[in-house]
């Protein structure tokens, strides 16, 4: 059986280990785009930044939407506790490095390389698409400290409603 593309059914190799051709995986990569099976109300709310007209971070991020995020990343089982967890881990180290110089701009760096990480990780099939949306919508809305404060409280729900959806068995 020939292996076709998943976005556009072109023919693959038959020893292909991707599942998109070049042509729409470069899409991905060339900041085109991507299609996503985050939920459409998320992405409308993260697109109005983290905040509300007071200041304080938007409650869904942190209840119901953290919730549906984490359902949707691991709904292919493609993404594991512990995957998850190294990007996790990688924006706290950050923000320790925040904590320990106040070097925003330094810092801001840092967190920036999370989005090409997630980008090396998709296209070696190792996090689904939804994961590596949610990562690279979410670093590029972080403009300030408060808003990298905000995406950890956020990234941290995800983590603690992923662990709950999807137990370790």
């Amino acid at each position: 059986m020939q292996k076709k593309c998943r976005q556009c059914g072109k023919n693959l190799k038959p020893d292909s280990k991707f599942d998109t051709c070049f042509e729409c995986g470069s899409k991905g990569r060339t900041g085109a785009s991507v299609p996503s099976d985050l939920p459409k109300e998320y992405l409308e709310l993260l697109a109005r930044g983290y905040h509300d007209a007071k200041g304080n971070v938007w409650e869904e991020l942190i209840t119901t939407m953290a919730s549906q995020v984490a359902q949707v990343v691991g709904a292919d089982k493609k993404l594991t506790n512990g995957q998850l967890r190294r990007f996790y881990q990688h924006a706290k180290a950050a923000e320790n490095r925040l904590n320990m110089t106040g070097d925003w701009p330094a810092v801001n760096i840092d967190v920036k390389k999370l989005g090409p990480f997630a980008a090396e990780a998709k296209a070696k099939g190792k996090i689904p698409n939804a994961f590596f949306v949610f990562l690279d919508r979410n670093v590029s809305m972080i403009k300030s400290q408060k808003d990298f404060d905000a995406f950890l409280q956020h990234f941290q729900a995800v983590v603690a409603f992923f662990t709950y959806h999807y137990p370790r068995v």
